[in-house]
């Protein structure tokens, strides 16, 4: 594994994935790195929904482009990445989650007053525990919104009182991903 600092600034959003699986165990042992993030009163709100099956992805992936596109819409003009996805969206045969063999949501239980924050968390410490294994990931925020939909939770078998926080997707990278430019934070000192 890799030094903890190099993870967190090597580590990139994959948007191409080879075809080959993620072994359960490795899938496990990333669920275990995400149980010891920190969560508020220590509640660790967060559930986890695994999806492998390559028909339900992309069954997810059809009806997440159908709720962003109109969203994306009233961007296009004032936004070039909105203007590109949108394009990327309304191509025959895109796929939103970009032909990664799993998914991984991170559910939060509505009964914790800070899981959307404590969820985010761990969606983040998830996707630094898969890079320092070499395993790609992506939060693929976009879907969020259309997965909320009663249905497809109901039909994901999503428990009750949970909601969708973090859909990620995940796999090995094909080819290597470029670091964005980086932007100077605001950083406001009171001393």
């Amino acid at each position: 594994m890799k030094d903890v600092i190099e993870i967190i600034k090597t580590r990139r959003c994959v948007r191409n994935y080879k075809e080959d699986q993620i072994p359960d165990d490795d899938i496990k042992f990333l669920i275990d790195c995400a149980g010891y993030t920190p969560s508020g009163l220590n509640m660790q709100p967060w559930g986890f929904l695994v999806i492998k099956n390559k028909d339900v992805l992309r069954r997810l992936s059809e009806f997440g482009k159908k709720s962003m596109i109109p969203l994306l819409e009233q961007f296009k003009n004032t936004s070039q990445a909105a203007a590109d996805f949108l394009s990327f969206l309304k191509t025959e045969g895109s796929d939103m989650f970009y032909d990664a063999p799993l998914m991984v949501i991170v559910l939060g239980n509505n009964k914790a007053p800070t899981a959307a924050y404590d969820c985010a968390m761990a969606a983040q410490t998830i996707m630094l525990a898969a890079h320092s294994i070499g395993i790609g990931s992506c939060w693929i925020g976009g879907v969020q919104r259309a997965l909320m939909d009663e249905k497809i939770m109901k039909e994901l078998g999503i428990p009750e009182g949970y909601i969708i926080v973090a859909p990620l997707i995940f796999g090995y990278p094909k080819g290597s991903t470029e670091m964005p430019e980086r932007k100077e934070p605001e950083v406001v000192w009171v001393k």
